[in-house]
């Protein structure tokens, strides 16, 4: 059941009548645990797609996924991954035709969290999520790079999973544009 929302959450914007994807591409960068996450893992990287879509020309979204590792405090082995992705909601601060395109976004979606460590086991759950953050969009042409920043926040119990991404990455336009 799990594997079926995650998979209806992935292509959600496929369903959406006349949307379509302006660009398609994907990035790297680091992930830092916070909250209670934080007080037993350390930093640790991630790697994302990232796709920004229109809806009726109108109203645009962003259908971000990211996979990342942490590894323990402490000493301890093992490690923790996190996979998901989340629908969003940007709001553009300048228009398509300048340079630098600042936004700001909001969005739910799920997470696969599983924490691992060797000799007592591995936990893992696939939960709700929600994602606040904001970047930009810099460059011209048929290439633009983007810096993004996001908060994303796990439903898992008895704690909430929380975390910090920063990520660097190229999207290029995709079909007439």
């Amino acid at each position: 059941m799990r594997r079926i929302v995650l998979f209806v959450l992935a292509l959600a914007p496929a369903s959406l009548c006349g949307q379509h994807f302006e660009y398609l591409g994907g990035g790297a960068g680091l992930v830092s645990p916070a909250g209670s996450f934080g007080d037993v893992d350390k930093a640790g990287w991630h790697l994302s797609a990232l796709g920004i879509g229109r809806v009726r020309r109108s109203l645009p979204f962003s259908l971000d996924a990211v996979y990342g590792q942490t590894g323990h405090q402490g000493g301890v082995e093992g490690r923790s991954t996190l996979a998901g992705a989340t629908l969003n909601l940007p709001v553009f601060l300048a228009s398509e035709t300048r340079r630098v395109r600042p936004f700001i976004a909001g969005g739910i979606g799920a997470f696969r969290v599983n924490v691992n460590v060797p000799g007592f086991g591995s936990a893992a759950a696939t939960k709700f999520a929600w994602e606040v953050g904001g970047g930009g969009l810099v460059g011209s042409g048929r290439r633009r790079t983007f810096l993004l920043a996001r908060y994303i926040t796990v439903s898992t119990s008895p704690k909430r999973t929380s975390f910090l991404t920063i990520s660097g990455g190229v999207v290029v336009p995709v079909g007439a544009h």
